[in-house]
């Protein structure tokens, strides 16, 4: 899950030229050994380098993030953007790797049963993000609001043409398309139909002469 989330935000950074190298979330694949005891494992790239824990949960649960380096403010951006994607209901609690691969992803949910993940909410965790994340350099490339400004609004209906923050403000910065100019003007199929109508319509006869008088009669 989280690396399809992850596509997503790499397809939109890579449209931001500032933005830089993109994190990817590498992927973990399942096989199945059927010689041993534990038949089924999971492997992944083996990354080389310094591996450094850019988001963890300390001994008592609180959240522990790093903005020191670019990577480390790209991953709290990104934690920023799913936070605000899924309306402040899935937040990426862990986040290790080397460079920018990153691996060993946890998560917490708002409440439980989201998405139906069998995760136990935990609502403090939240509630700690919020009041800890401070916006970097990142998150202003994203256009991405205030956390402290979306927990104090309604839960928003997304529309169904957007899919993330970053395509939100896209559309709001044309509020006219193309479609609306062409819904205001006048069907061309209507017109036509009333000029073949009133091809149909006779002409309107003209004024009968008034009726002569008989003469003859009279005389």
């Amino acid at each position: 899950m989280a690396r399809e989330y992850c596509k997503i935000f790499s397809a939109e950074a890579r449209t931001i030229e500032s933005f830089g190298p993109c994190l990817e979330v590498i992927p973990v694949y399942l096989i199945f050994r059927p010689a041993n005891v534990v038949p089924y494992a999971t492997v992944e790239t083996d990354l080389t380098g310094a591996y450094q824990k850019y988001s963890s949960l300390d001994h008592k649960g609180r959240l522990d993030v790093r903005t020191s380096s670019t990577v480390e403010q790209k991953c709290c951006a990104f934690q920023h953007w799913i936070f605000q994607w899924t309306n402040g209901n899935l937040l990426l609690t862990r986040l290790e790797g080397v460079d920018t691969k990153i691996t060993n992803i946890g998560f917490s949910v708002k409440s439980t049963g989201y998405q139906g993940l069998s995760v136990a909410g935990n609502p403090q965790i939240f509630e700690q993000f919020v009041s800890q994340h401070k916006c970097n350099y990142f998150c202003g490339l994203f256009g991405l609001r205030s956390l402290k400004v979306l927990e104090s609004l309604a839960t928003p209906t997304r529309s169904k043409g957007s899919r993330s923050p970053l395509l939100q403000r896209k559309t709001t910065a044309s509020p006219s398309t193309p479609q609306n100019s062409r819904k205001a003007a006048g069907s061309p199929r209507v017109s036509r139909k009333v000029e073949q109508d009133g091809c149909k319509t006779p002409a309107r006869q003209k004024d009968a002469d008034p009726p002569k008088s008989n003469l003859a009669d009279i005389k």
